[in-house]
């Protein structure tokens, strides 16, 4: 697996939790609150709650002050950070319903919670405002509409995080079949686009705001990703550690399923190290780096990668990565900075 290909990986990041958010000092009158945000998320179809609770916000309140505000409920409770991207999605709707085009909406995002917003605005882009809407939709049209979202021309971060939207989005259209979303990645020009919108797809699957449509086996850690063609288990097993976690896997176990991935091992692992940033974030890097020092070669260096690409993408910068960094020994501390800088000069332009 190259660095380039690492890094689609690395940005196919989150991960969910229902934690209670606590309310920070100081937040906007007109902000959202997090008791009002907990109850949404705790409904079936918690996007339409969502989104009517940002469309009252947007009225009072700019999206970088939003953001900002959710933001600073993951800083009040570290839990909060691993359950703030389907939030941030519906924000991102939001800002798109407002904007009217994908330019504008991605102006006033940024890449708060694994950039959540720019994957929403993607998905209101493709969806329009009716939630009936997916069920006159054919095949084609979703295929041509897929084709046409993303701007290749945009700063490659921006251009990922609207292809890995729009893998989000095609799961809408397709009212969650797989096969059917991942025929309308495949509309786009080269791998490492098909790869991205991929991710989005496989991770829509497993964060599905109505759980009963998911395509998950209550027994198999490897469901879906063994039963999809081999072309598109690379971006399967991305973000397949996060289904097994919640199947009841801790790390041990994880890595020992992802050797059964055979050759998406790699891949595997590194959506390990994707799930053990946040235990970074919250300020435990060394139990994060513990936890990928427990195997060898690598399925090591993977874990770390993933870690590393987490973080960075959290903030696009090496403010987490850092501290983590040096929490690892001599010879990994230095891979780590390596993998840092090259990740941050690739996507950031640092």
């Amino acid at each position: 697996m190259n660095s380039f290909s690492s890094g689609i990986a690395a940005l196919t990041t989150f991960a969910l939790s229902t934690i209670v958010p606590v309310i920070h000092a100081g937040e906007p009158a007109d902000t959202p609150p997090p008791a009002a945000i907990k109850d949404c998320l705790a409904k079936p179809g918690s996007s339409e709650c969502l989104d009517l609770l940002f469309r009252a916000g947007l009225e009072k309140l700019s999206p970088g002050e939003l953001l900002k505000s959710i933001e600073n409920y993951g800083d009040d409770d570290p839990k909060l950070r691993l359950s703030c991207h389907p939030i941030v999605h519906a924000l991102g709707r939001e800002i798109f319903r407002l904007k009217g085009n994908i330019h504008d909406a991605f102006m006033a995002c940024n890449q708060t919670c694994h950039s959540g917003c720019y994957h929403g605005a993607v998905e209101r882009f493709l969806r329009g405002d009716g939630a009936h809407l997916a069920r006159h939709v054919g095949q084609s049209e979703i295929v041509s509409k897929a084709a046409a979202a993303c701007d290749a021309k945009a700063p490659l971060r921006v251009y990922f995080q609207c292809l890995h939207g729009l893998g989000h989005a095609v799961m809408y259209f397709t009212e969650n079949q797989i096969d059917k979303s991942l025929e309308a990645c495949d509309s786009l020009p080269d791998d490492w686009s098909r790869d991205s919108c991929y991710g989005g797809v496989f991770m829509e699957n497993l964060f599905s705001s109505n759980p009963d449509k998911r395509h998950i086996s209550p027994t198999d850690y490897h469901f879906p990703c063994n039963e999809v063609a081999p072309k598109y288990r690379g971006a399967c097993y991305l973000i397949q550690t996060w289904r097994m976690e919640e199947m009841g896997l801790k790390t041990e176990r994880l890595f020992e399923e992802c050797r059964k991935a055979g050759p998406f091992e790699t891949q595997c692992a590194q959506s390990i190290g994707r799930d053990l940033s946040n235990l970074a974030r919250g300020g435990n890097s060394r139990p994060a780096a513990e936890s990928c020092e427990r195997v060898q070669g690598e399925p090591r260096r993977a874990c770390i990668r993933g870690v590393v690409f987490a973080l960075i993408d959290n903030t696009w910068d090496n403010r987490y990565v850092l501290p983590f960094c040096s929490a690892l020994r001599e010879e990994d501390s230095a891979y780590c900075n390596q993998e840092s800088g090259n990740y941050l000069r690739m996507f950031v332009g640092r």
